[in-house]
């Protein structure tokens, strides 16, 4: 596969920053759209994982016990068991980011870090 880059700013961009870092150009590109896609990822997740909290009592409801897969806000899958739901999940979607988390009467939990340990959020 081959991508074009058309924009002049952000070639000359990255052929500065490879030149200064001593790198190919082709290795610093990669690493920016690793790291674009690694942030397109984490927001996705917490997206999901905001879209389990917001429906948590729903999901107690019908999914007790076991694990549910939550992709765009949606229960896409479940099951008692991780590894099978897992592999499903993966096989229908590939690598789009999913929550897969584990359906369970403990209230939410946020943690904090503050100066070397972990707090629980008021």
């Amino acid at each position: 596969m081959s991508i074009e880059l058309r924009e002049p700013s952000l070639i000359t961009q990255i052929e500065q920053l490879a030149a200064e870092r001593t790198e190919p150009v082709t290795d610093v590109l990669e690493e920016a759209v690793r790291s674009f896609l690694e942030r397109v990822e984490q927001e996705a997740i917490h997206a999901e994982t905001e879209a389990f909290w917001a429906m948590h009592a729903q999901l107690l409801a019908s999914y007790a016990g076991d694990y549910v897969a939550l992709y765009k806000g949606q229960v896409v899958d479940h099951d008692p068991d991780v590894t099978r739901l897992e592999g499903r999940v993966r096989e229908r979607l590939g690598s789009a980011p999913v929550l897969i988390a584990p359906v369970r009467p403990e209230p939410r939990r946020d943690l904090v870090w503050r100066g070397g340990k972990l707090e629980a959020s008021r």
